[in-house]
């Protein structure tokens, strides 16, 4: 059963009423009405419940082929776009212009004419260059953690992603962070969505795929790099995170 996390396009949520939080890669953001989330692909996200579960929200996701209208030689400023700026606090002229060009998009989506496809790639590239647009001429400032606990959690986080290719475990986290292990356990879930094995292993797993679609080393060689204490433990988490043995994913995504 395949249990991604990730993906490989490129994400866009706006939040149109209600609270989330929303756990991208190491940290958590605190998602309100009128908020854009820029998540580049394959990374790690998940959103969980802030303070209330009723809310509404607007998704896209899309592949770089689909926006080649917008890109053409201007990858790295999707990239850069999309990298930089995971969260973006709209003023109330923006959030008014890109609900109205999202409510536009889903109209169309629905409508699902012979010219939806192309008239949606140039909605999208209209979103893109506005959103671009108000990230270059805005002062953008870090967003605060949503408390000392998020951040906690957050410090967690950035070492395993760090630390992945070495020997870890709860223990070793919970004294390094100076908690117990329930409580360590217990927090990550709350905090990211994740349970700490998961969430390892998530990171661990991405890792490798990048191994294997740039290089040649063999599977013993990735299952060290990443962490892993055997190949077949190796093998079998591959499978169940992505759907396909590793040899299988690397002659899919062969370069």
């Amino acid at each position: 059963m395949t249990n991604n996390h990730a993906h490989d396009s490129y994400e866009i949520y706006y939040m149109c009423s209600g609270e989330r939080f929303y756990f991208i890669k190491d940290r958590t953001y605190h998602v309100r009405p009128g908020d854009l989330v820029l998540i580049e692909p394959n990374v790690l996200h998940r959103t969980t419940e802030a303070y209330s579960s009723n809310h509404e929200r607007i998704l896209i996701n899309f592949k770089t082929e689909f926006a080649e209208n917008f890109i053409q030689d201007r990858h790295g400023e999707l990239t850069e776009l999309f990298g930089s700026y995971p969260l973006l606090r709209l003023g109330s002229k923006e959030q008014m212009q890109i609900a109205a060009m999202l409510d536009k998009m889903l109209l169309e989506y629905k409508l699902d004419d012979e010219d939806s496809p192309q008239y949606i790639r140039i909605m999208l590239a209209e979103l893109l260059l506005v959103t671009r647009r108000y990230a270059r001429l805005t002062t953008v400032k870090q967003p605060e953690y949503p408390n000392t606990l998020h951040q906690r959690v957050s410090d967690i986080a950035k070492f395993i992603n760090e630390h992945y290719h070495e020997p870890i475990s709860l223990k070793l986290l919970a004294d390094r962070f100076h908690m117990s292990q329930f409580y360590l356990s217990r927090i990550y879930k709350e905090v990211t969505g994740f349970t700490f094995v998961d969430y390892v292993n998530q990171v661990r797993i991405k890792e490798s795929q990048k191994l294997l679609k740039s290089t040649k080393f063999n599977i013993t060689a990735i299952t060290e790099k990443v962490g892993f204490e055997n190949s077949t433990h190796f093998g079998r988490v591959f499978k169940t995170i992505t759907g396909v043995a590793p040899l299988q994913y690397r002659k899919l995504h062969k370069q």
